[in-house]
């Protein structure tokens, strides 16, 4: 008999069904755990309220007891019920920093995944920029930049309040008891001293369908005298029972009453969801956080070229500007404070007919500033060196004052090691083994005119400071490399390709050369 193609199709559905509800187990625990989260720019966030829904609804489980964020919560039967528990960390951080070019502004909305797992996040951003909203995945214990563009022309920005929507996997411990069958039968004998032994037989049986744990203790009572049998620890696996027989020499007359007391429960560890919660007039919309939005203050000022210079001229005044965190509630960043140093160094200039000349500042200005202001809050960190820098904020042209602190002592201790990025020329490939004692090169970076040189391995901590410079200041990621590098060993000079790098690398207190593609002055 063939049947038709309709009914055929009608028979594998119900066989889908059919599976499905085999596959779920009975009275299988639905739980969640809600979080009225804030997340803050500044990679840190609050939680104010952590609660845990359970629905439960196995009708053979009483006396459950649920073990998380190390506080046990008792539920005497099946319910759908929520409990506060104690707020736990969410490790997922939220860092935004801002950059300007002319009326450009750039947001840079970097995400943090702490977990070794990835995370899936939506992302809702303010009106006003390019860029409405996003969903990504992240990997773990990584991040995802995201860089939004606004056109804008002020000196302020105030980047609103963002959401991001997220669910993250976790683990619960649950126990709960089970009720199985027991039965206890009695029989005696008479014996010739003029006493009776009575024989006590119990049976426990496990009729579930997964291992249990047992504690039991029997007795027995005589004339209001209890006569103690035993107590025991066990664990029953399915479809298998407990056999004791007890015997009591009883004086006759005497009827004894066996008792028996036992728990039998189940330990296993469930599947919850972690979701955020956003808290409106005390009523919470479950799978949304909140992130707090920020000010930002970045002038931007452009002064007219200088006249063409073909003699030698005072180089213009450096500038040195100190960015300091804010401590307002609104974590503002304050704009910065500038000052002016001197110099009296010349240097002789050639400029190009169509290209604006530099010049020494007139009188009558108070100082000469950067066409192009960028701000950019990079947090370089250095495990293994002995002379650590916590943070940096670095600012195109900008040398922070304790770096300026620092620099007679680098010029006194010389270095003597070479951390080589870019293409060497073939002429200084063979001056620089007479010049210096190591030649270092960053790994993953391949130079073929360079003899034997030692590989600068990096730690996760430093590839992720590479990955913040290489994204945040636009430069060569082998010039990322060589600059991390620099930061974390001691008497080192660092060869780079692009003179961007070098201009970051000198802020920063770095002694550096920079191939300009026409010699090397070392």
């Amino acid at each position: 008999m063939v049947l038709s193609m309709k009914y055929y199709n009608s028979i594998i559905v119900l066989l889908i069904i059919i599976l499905m509800f085999i596959s779920l187990p009975k009275g299988f625990p639905k739980i969640y755990s809600y979080e009225d989260i804030i997340f803050y720019p500044n990679e840190t966030q609050s939680i104010n309220i952590s609660k845990l829904y359970i629905d439960y609804s196995n009708p053979n489980a009483f006396s459950i007891y649920l073990y998380y964020n190390n506080a046990t919560n008792y539920i005497p039967y099946p319910k759908n019920i929520t409990v506060d528990v104690p707020p736990k960390k969410i490790n997922i951080s939220i860092n935004i920093s801002a950059s300007r070019n002319n009326n450009i502004w750039t947001i840079y909305y970097k995400i943090y995944n702490n977990y070794n797992f990835n995370i899936s996040i939506n992302v809702s951003f303010p009106e006003g920029y390019d860029i409405k909203n996003v969903s990504i995945k992240i990997p773990p214990s990584s991040y995802k930049l995201i860089k939004l563009k606004r056109y804008l022309n002020s000196d302020k920005l105030h980047f609103n309040d963002s959401n991001i929507s997220f669910k993250v996997p976790s683990r619960i411990k649950v126990r709960y008891s089970k009720s199985i069958p027991f039965s206890i039968t009695k029989s005696s004998r008479p014996l010739n001293n003029g006493t009776t032994k009575w024989i006590a037989t119990y049976n426990i049986n496990n009729t579930q369908s997964i291992t249990l744990n047992t504690n039991i203790t029997y007795w027995a009572v005589v004339n209001n005298s209890k006569i103690n049998l035993g107590n025991e620890s066990s664990i029953l696996k399915p479809n298998q029972s407990i056999i004791r027989t007890f015997n009591v020499d009883i004086p006759n007359g005497g009827v004894p009453v066996f008792y028996i007391n036992f728990k039998a429960w189940h330990d296993t560890y469930e599947n919850i969801t972690i979701k955020p919660a956003f808290n409106i007039n005390n009523k919470y919309i479950i799978g949304i956080a909140k992130v707090k939005g920020l000010d930002f203050y970045i002038p931007y000022n452009t002064y007219p070229p200088s006249p063409p210079q073909t003699t030698y001229i005072p180089s213009p005044p450096k500038h040195h500007i100190t960015t300091t965190p804010s401590n307002n509630p609104h974590n503002t960043i304050n704009p910065p404070n500038n000052k002016n140093t001197p110099s009296h160094q010349h240097t002789k200039t050639k400029e190009n007919n169509n290209k604006d000349k530099e010049t020494s500042e007139n009188t009558e200005h108070e100082e000469v500033k950067p066409k192009e202001l960028k701000l950019f809050a990079v947090v370089i960190k250095h495990p293994n060196s002995p002379k650590k820098i916590k943070s940096a904020v670095v600012l195109n042209g900008v040398i922070s004052p304790i770096i300026l602190a620092l620099l007679p002592l680098l010029y006194l201790n010389r270095r003597k090691t070479l951390i080589i990025s870019g293409e060497l020329p073939d002429e200084l490939a063979e001056l620089i083994y007479l010049e210096f004692k190591n030649i270092y090169v960053p790994e993953g970076c391949n130079y073929k005119n360079l003899y034997n040189p030692i590989i600068y391995k990096f730690s996760d901590e430093e590839r992720m400071d590479i990955r913040d410079l290489h994204e945040l200041k636009d430069i060569p990621l082998n010039d990322a490399k060589a600059i991390i590098s620099a930061l974390n060993t001691t008497r080192t000079v660092v060869y780079l390709s692009s003179k961007k790098s070098y201009e970051i690398a000198i802020n920063i207190g770095l002694e550096v050369h920079y191939n300009d593609g026409k010699h090397g002055n070392w």
